[in-house]
């Protein structure tokens, strides 16, 4: 993984946008990851939170005037992005691959998260022990990655959404992510999934009348705020992990 590649055009071509626009899937989806951390934290009482891969900081913006946020990501523009859109936020420029700055203390925080960054790290075995040992004990991780075995995955091949991202390095199946959290000195207490939504799945049925059929697990989790669905009913994989009190 290597910063060049997280440009303000790489960020554009995903995102489609400077800012979020209002009801958009993208602002569903980052209402919907705050809803969550939100919970996480309320579960132990902690106030602490790290976002790993933070972007723009739209999700932090969402949590920065409750807890104390703190943000890191490979991308200089990134974080000049998010020191406008999350301005109480502390985010600096870090490769997670090399390590966490040490403004980061470990066992200092009671939430570490972080949406779809470590199918992106050469080394995510090493990077999950690195973020447990900023957790508080008792604290919680909080990760998403694209689920191997989803019903994209099966049916599209190499055209599956998470295969053709030329910065995912490290797509691995739902066991060895779980082996990973355990060797990591961490519990993971709720598994959960994001939905189908990578539409089409089916060729010669336009994606207008795919979409409604598909959608409905998705909306529901979004609109609840809460990981609702059943870790293989979605394209990606919610881990929810503690570490030990």
């Amino acid at each position: 993984m290597t910063e060049s590649r997280y440009t303000e055009a790489y960020y554009r071509e995903t995102y489609g946008t400077r800012g979020l626009q209002r009801f958009s899937s993208h602002w569903w989806s980052v209402r919907w990851y705050a809803g969550m951390a939100d919970a996480c934290l309320r579960r132990t009482g902690g106030r602490r939170v790290l976002e790993i891969g933070c972007g723009h900081g739209f999700t932090l913006a969402r949590l920065e005037e409750r807890y104390e946020t703190w943000g890191v990501d490979i991308s200089d523009y990134a974080i000049r992005e998010a020191a406008h859109f999350a301005p109480r936020s502390r985010c600096v420029v870090a490769d997670v691959d090399q390590g966490f700055p040490t403004t980061l203390t470990p066992g200092s925080f009671d939430l570490v998260m972080a949406k779809y960054v470590f199918e992106h790290l050469r080394d995510p075995a090493l990077a999950l022990r690195r973020a447990a040992a900023l957790l508080r004990p008792g604290g919680t991780l909080f990760i998403s990655m694209p689920y191997t075995g989803s019903l994209g995955a099966r049916v599209k091949g190499d055209d599956w959404y998470a295969r053709k991202d030329p910065t995912h390095c490290s797509l691995l199946d739902r066991d060895t992510w779980l082996e990973l959290l355990r060797a990591a000195g961490l519990s993971l207490y709720r598994e959960s999934a994001d939905g189908w939504w990578d539409v089409p799945y089916v060729r010669g049925i336009p994606t207008w009348l795919q979409l409604p059929v598909v959608i409905g697990p998705t909306a529901l989790a979004c609109l609840s705020g809460r990981a609702l669905l059943p870790p293989t009913w979605g394209e990606n994989l919610l881990f929810f992990a503690s570490k030990p009190a």
